[in-house]
């Protein structure tokens, strides 16, 4: 039979990480997205300096362009095509739908040079070397980071050890010791329940992943949300390390 409190703990963190998978998504949507801004930005150069339009140096920016990046040109392209946009007014509608100021910054850049119409290829030249140094920054910034991140699930699972040598090895031995000692003036001393340790053991656990789940989500993505689903992971693995133990008969 499965222990009550470990039912909502699981399904506790299986919500959490539904809830915050959204925002985890996003926020790795966005990382990518903006890390291939600045080739983009050559691409379009390259292509407008050979005498191609706006229209047709985006046609060639999205063939080779990796994913999200492919994905987003091609939205700026059936907007013109279909929608009867210009590749001006398809490309900042896009940008308003994404979370993303740099992405913004980038579609004002492309088409307010465009319209101007002086020096096109000089100022996505400029562009891209601008955006080139903001993106190794976040790149150089999220690999210092994300050590944070395995250093997480590795405190979840050394409580989750410390926690079933503390209820499967000490608590039986302390209880062998209590109920050898001989009582005094009719005292009898309190044994603790296993399942009760358990039980508390797995709530505080349950707080503390929640609580540092939200911190890896704002330190490492920007934002709380996405990190729910860290500590949704980690709830379900602390009630399984807790709980493993006692269904094989440890």
């Amino acid at each position: 039979m499965f222990d009550l409190v470990f039912v909502v703990g699981v399904a506790a963190g299986l919500a959490l990480a539904l809830v915050g998978v959204g925002a985890w998504r996003r926020a790795v949507y966005v990382f990518r997205l903006e890390g291939q801004i600045p080739q983009v930005l050559r691409v379009l150069s390259d292509a407008v300096s050979a005498g191609l339009s706006l229209k047709g140096a985006v046609e060639s920016a999205a063939a080779p362009a990796l994913r999200p990046m492919r994905d987003v040109l091609r939205q700026v392209l059936s907007l013109t095509e279909v929608g009867g946009l210009t590749v001006e007014e398809a490309l900042w509608r896009v940008a308003k739908e994404i979370p993303s100021p740099n992405f913004r910054r980038f579609a004002l850049i492309v088409t307010e040079a465009a319209r101007s119409g002086a020096r096109f290829p000089e100022v996505l030249d400029v562009a891209a070397r601008s955006f080139a140094t903001v993106v190794e920054f976040r790149q150089a910034v999220a690999s210092q980071l994300r050590p944070y991140v395995a250093l997480f699930y590795a405190v979840v699972a050394v409580f989750a050890v410390l926690a079933d040598v503390l209820v499967y090895m000490l608590l039986p031995q302390l209880a062998q010791l209590t109920a050898s000692a001989p009582t005094q003036q009719g005292i009898e001393p309190v044994v603790l329940e296993q399942g009760d340790v358990i039980r508390v053991l797995y709530i505080s656990g349950f707080v503390s992943a929640v609580v540092g789940g939200l911190i890896v989500g704002r330190v490492v993505y920007g934002g709380p949300r996405a990190g729910l689903v860290h500590a949704g992971a980690a709830a379900v693995i602390l009630a399984v390390g807790l709980w493993a133990p006692q269904w094989m008969k440890f």
